[in-house]
């Protein structure tokens, strides 16, 4: 295996063996160290994992010698305990096995057939199979296009009457299909069983012969092949509301030639008898025929044609990201771990991982099978069937590396790997430090970069929400579940915690929001950096890691202290946590989430409150009470014209950034005064309150000596404009006139001024001035994000009580602060819940928020959890 340079990629192959006839179907039992291979003629090949001999043939009941009536097993799949195999194919059966315990010495398998089930109907073949281990129930995916179940498959197996030959001439007569079971021009075209060969089965058959209800066909479940079924895990039934009547619940997903992927649920009635199916979602539309998927919790990957990939949130049936090979065939099947995807298709495997694409040519001809499983904890492998008959089984230990295989129970696996994974287990939410670092530590290790785009940073900033959302549930949030962006950005975690302490008398239970968010700012360069920026590091008495102080570490604060407090029944308010994905960009769709699901968020929100600041210096805790707003803009000039040359063209025609710098150049005049019209018409004078406040900050807080009262006031209560990023064209020679400029400006406004308003005005200023230049060129002006200011009042009880928190635990006063800096949201959430917010910084102002070696003092970090589990129930 080599990547785009040639650089070796280290899959080993351990083993490969030979049969006849194409390899169509695998499953792998690692706990019993076997593999299970399909093939084309009629039978089922068992290998031995340690030794790699071939130990067992399944001949799927038909005689040796009547090699044409063979039938392709086209899928198979196992139970979760590995003591029985299933089997599907051309004959419309679907077979169980019970697989004994394997012999040492002699390499001998007891494999025994205990039942067979059919349609009275024509099903056609059979192209996907999954058991539901809680249900006892098969499900299979059949060439007519319906979906087959039949419930308590082992109690009707051992009920079946024991007049077995009667009910085997009850099964279909196995057909032949010219594409799967074609002999060739020389082969033979028989389509059904001999007599002789049907009595021999007869005589020697011990299997129940089961028949599917009729109300157990689910008839046009799609309008195609259903290609592929996959299991969800037991997380998955977790993220789901149930109905209190539910004893069992399970979940698939039907994928098939519509190009519609399925979720259906699985229950059981009152009386645990009568499994009951229905049709969740039907909203995944792939646009294509899906001819292979798999699931990596909570990823759903499906395999189109013309090599598309695409990958669905399963929790918010968004679509994530659309992957494609080089080769752009068929993607015939599709194996995943860790992130890890191997899609193949006609010209190989390619191995799509971090960005990366690499191909892979294993030299088996066209491969039409594959699965991933773990042979031990520190080993992974990939199982692979090709149309030659060959089996090939690749080690992919030094692969996966970059990835610790003790880490892989983060992740569920597909429904082939099949870990054992718990979900929403009951957690104690300890404030012990130590626990509280386990969380953190999970935490900062997903790279939930929000401003990247690639596919890497999609799924890591899902798996993040997906693991706010566990968390929520293991600590026993009444509610936690996932906001799906309309714009299928990354969802906003939301949980509820129903406040279970006792109420003074006479009060008014409160329900208060925290918000916070789980996105970051790029590492940069990690050169720059003196740890690993996504692995938690605890020195010298600070935590080190990007997130730490904006905003994981504050987070994990607030989530603990409501946790604990609801554990111990002490949690007096209603508390809901309002946790987002995209802070760092703009938190552009969250007002609408906000509108959508403001009846499940509440709607008496009594108090909003956050941790996304710092204190002034490192020695004075402070609370924050005001922030300016922020308007970042792109201006744009382009040219009808190339790209020119400054001693062939300067001079001759007006150029985009002589353009540029003229307009730009009016936006201040030499006071630094803003010409924008209207600008400061808003402003009002601070208070004398505020300016007393300021001067404290002055005399008390260890900053610069020459930072005066008045840099303060510049700084946090007037607005600014600044010239940030200039891009152009060209190759950006000295000499080069480059057919389009851009400049971005961030212009940094106060709360009484209105965003919309200072849009309007920019604009058409800038309009203005570029139309008076004559010029041939284009403008234009495009807004990137905005936030407006926020003012809240820090004589409030909120306020007061934090205040005297903060100083119990502290032993000092704080200082009440504003800030020049921005929160996108914090205004929109006033006023969308009717309700104040408190700005509660956590750490000191040498965090490096945003920067390199960001880091949080740990003191900081374990007073803001003490503060915060008295005044949640203060307030």
């Amino acid at each position: 295996m080599y990547n785009s340079r040639g650089v070796a990629l280290h899959s080993e192959l351990i083993h490969r063996w030979n049969h006849t006839f194409s390899i169509l179907s695998i499953v792998a039992f690692p706990k019993k160290r076997l593999l299970f291979a399909g093939s084309q003629d009629s039978k089922i090949l068992v290998f031995d994992l340690p030794t790699y001999n071939l130990i067992h043939t399944i001949r799927l009941g038909e005689s040796q010698e009547e090699t044409h009536t063979r039938s392709s097993v086209l899928c198979l799949t196992r139970s979760e305990d590995e003591n029985f195999l299933f089997s599907g194919g051309a004959d419309s059966l679907v077979r169980v096995w019970s697989i004994g315990e394997k012999a040492i010495r002699d390499d001998f398998l007891l494999v025994t057939e205990i039942a067979t089930v059919y349609s009275v109907t024509d099903i056609g073949d059979i192209f996907s199979l999954a058991y539901l281990d809680s249900l006892e129930t098969i499900v299979f995916g059949c060439q007519n296009a319906s979906l087959l179940y039949v419930e308590n498959l082992m109690q009707k197996i051992e009920k079946t009457s024991s007049d077995r030959v009667e009910n085997i001439n009850k099964l279909p007569h196995r057909r032949y299909d010219k594409f799967f079971d074609s002999l060739g021009p020389t082969g033979c075209s028989a389509n059904s069983l001999s007599q002789s060969s049907l009595a021999s089965l007869q005589e020697n058959c011990g299997a129940a012969i089961i028949e599917v209800p009729s109300e157990n066909i689910i008839k046009y479940a799609h309008y195609g092949f259903v290609y592929s079924i996959n299991k969800l895990c037991p997380r998955f039934n977790q993220l789901l509301e149930k109905n209190s009547q539910t004893f069992g619940l399970e979940h698939i997903i039907s994928s098939a030639g519509d190009g519609i992927s399925k979720l259906w649920e699985f229950s059981r009635d009152e009386k645990h008898d009568v499994v009951k199916v229905s049709l969740v979602n039907d909203k995944i539309d792939n646009e294509d025929s899906v001819i292979s998927q798999t699931i990596e919790f909570p990823f759903l990957y499906c395999g189109l044609s013309d090599g598309i990939l695409k990958i669905w949130d399963l929790n918010t049936q968004q679509l994530i990201s659309t992957l494609k090979t080089k080769d752009e065939s068929d993607i015939i099947s599709i194996s995943v771990y860790m992130d890890h995807i191997f899609a193949i298709d006609e010209s190989g495997i390619t191995h799509f991982y971090q960005n990366q694409v690499n191909h892979w040519n294993p030299q088996q001809g066209k491969i039409l099978s594959s699965e991933i499983f773990s042979k031990s904890a520190e080993s992974v492998s990939l199982l692979t069937g090709g149309n030659d008959g060959s089996l090939t089984l690749w080690d992919l230990t030094s692969l996966l590396s970059a990835v610790p295989l003790s880490d892989a129970s983060k992740i569920n696996a597909s429904s082939t790997r099949r870990t054992s994974n718990a979900w929403a287990v009951y957690q104690t939410a300890s404030l012990n430090n130590e626990e509280m670092l386990n969380t953190l530590r999970e935490l900062i290790s997903y790279q939930t970069v929000s401003q990247s785009k690639d596919t890497a940073s999609m799924l890591s900033l899902r798996r993040c929400a997906i693991y706010l959302q566990q968390l929520f549930l293991k600590f026993g949030a009444t509610n936690a579940q996932l906001f799906p962006l309309p714009d299928g950005g990354n969802p906003v975690v939301f949980a509820y915690f129903q406040g279970n302490g006792k109420q003074e008398k006479g009060s008014k239970k409160k329900r208060i929001l925290w918000y916070g968010h789980y996105d970051v700012i790029s590492s940069g360069d990690t050169f720059n950096w003196n740890t690993d920026p996504f692995t938690l590091t605890c020195e010298n008495g600070y935590l080190k890691g990007r997130g730490v102080s904006d905003n994981k570490g504050p987070l994990v604060s607030a989530i603990h202290s409501v946790a604990h407090l609801f554990q111990q029944g002490e949690l007096v308010n209603d508390v809901v946590f309002l946790v987002e994905g995209s802070e760092e960009i703009g938190s552009a769709s969250l007002q609408q989430v906000c509108k959508k699901y403001h009846d499940i968020i509440g709607k008496n929100i009594d108090w909003i409150l956050l941790s996304n600041s710092t204190w002034v210096d490192q020695e004075h805790p402070c609370l924050n009470y005001g922030l300016r707003g922020v308007i970042n803009a792109q201006i744009k000039i382009w040219s009808d014209r190339p790209d020119g040359h400054s001693g062939l063209n300067g001079g001759v025609y007006d150029e985009p950034m002589v353009n540029l710098v003229n307009i730009v150049s009016k936006l201040q005049n030499e006071q630094k005064e803003i010409q924008i019209p209207n600008f400061y018409s808003p402003l009002k004078d601070l208070t004398d309150d505020e300016l007393q406040r300021f001067q404290k900050i002055t005399e008390l807080a260890n900053i610069d000596e020459s930072i005066t009262v008045q840099d303060l006031i510049t700084n946090w209560s007037k607005p600014s404009l600044s010239m940030t990023t200039v891009k152009f064209s060209g190759p950006g020679n000295i000499t080069v006139i480059p057919k389009s400029v851009t400049m971005g400006i961030s212009i940094r406004l106060v709360p009484e001024q209105s965003v919309e308003q200072v849009k309007q005005d920019l604009k058409a200023y800038l309009h203005e001035s570029f139309k008076q230049l004559n010029s041939q060129n284009h403008l234009e002006i495009k807004v990137l994000n905005e936030a407006e200011g926020w003012l809240g009042d820090p004589t409030n009880h909120a306020y007061q009580v934090l205040k005297d928190e903060i100083t119990t635990a502290w032993d000092a006063e704080p200082l009440l602060v504003r800030e020049g800096g921005s929160i996108s949201c914090l205004r929109m959430l006033e006023r969308i819940f009717d309700a104040p917010a408190v700005q509660i910084p956590c750490g000191q102002s040498t965090d490096n928020g945003h920067l390199a070696n960001e880091n949080l003092r740990i003191k900081n970090w374990s007073n803001l959890t003490e503060i915060l589990s008295k005044v949640f129930n203060k307030l």
